[in-house]
């Protein structure tokens, strides 16, 4: 057994220094309390991927974290979902490009990553558009392919689902924001959650135009390195 790297002892030590007033505290620890489920959840739910890219069955990993396989699936595997499991952090970029995707998939049966995809672009101050202009083979080309893969499928039903692939996208944007240890869910995160799964119709448009999953993240942590030491960015590839 791995021994835990956060020590309960750490943990009250932040609360105490951040906050004086013993109620304060106890505000400040159950939010504290409500990260580290969240981070429990999706550590859980990282070495499952990995379980399965492996080759794992639903049986084995159900048997490695006591539960059955029925439960395992019902927990671990994407599905449809009318609003998928987000977090209060995110950003309020992050917020409206989910609004534009509703809006992009609006003669569409369900929501999906190529929606998402779409409201990035449209959301042009956010890191994520920053970086695709960066990393995209030529200006807007991301943009033209993921438009000529969306198809009108209507009618929309009310209320419509994000599909199984736009669901596990999600979630994977908001583990990229707390694997980089970073409090807040960006436009950035949600990239990196939509080239993580690779099934999707964003990530099948990203790698067309030459935007993979590794340059995007490098790219994000350079820029936030940049952001922080006040250094100007490098002009976009296409430039």
């Amino acid at each position: 057994m791995v021994m835990t790297p956060v020590q309960l002892t750490d943990l009250i030590v932040a609360v105490a220094q951040e906050h004086v007033d013993p109620l304060t505290r106890l505000t400040s620890a159950v939010e504290l309390s409500g990260q580290l489920d969240e981070l429990g959840d999706h550590l859980i739910g990282h070495f499952v991927d990995e379980a399965r890219r492996s080759g794992a069955s639903w049986t084995d990993i159900g048997a490695s974290i006591g539960v059955t396989k029925q439960a395992a699936q019902k927990r671990f595997v994407p599905r449809e979902s009318v609003e998928p499991a987000r977090t209060p952090r995110y950003t309020d970029r992050a917020h409206r490009v989910v609004v534009l995707a509703r809006h992009h998939a609006r003669f569409s049966e369900r929501i999906g990553t190529g929606h998402v995809l779409l409201g990035l672009l449209d959301e042009s101050g956010g890191q994520a558009a920053k970086t695709i202009a960066h990393l995209e083979a030529s200006d807007g080309t991301t943009r033209m392919v993921v438009l000529a893969e969306l198809r009108d499928t209507g009618p929309r039903p009310d209320p419509q689902p994000f599909s199984a692939h736009c669901t596990k996208a999600l979630e994977l944007g908001v583990r990229a924001s707390l694997r980089l240890g970073q409090p807040f869910v960006g436009t950035e995160h949600l990239l990196l959650g939509l080239l993580a799964e690779t099934e999707g119709t964003a990530a099948k448009a990203l790698a067309a135009t030459g935007v993979t999953l590794e340059d995007a993240e490098s790219h994000i942590v350079a820029e936030f390195r940049r952001a922080i030491s006040g250094v100007q960015p490098p002009a976009p590839r296409g430039a």
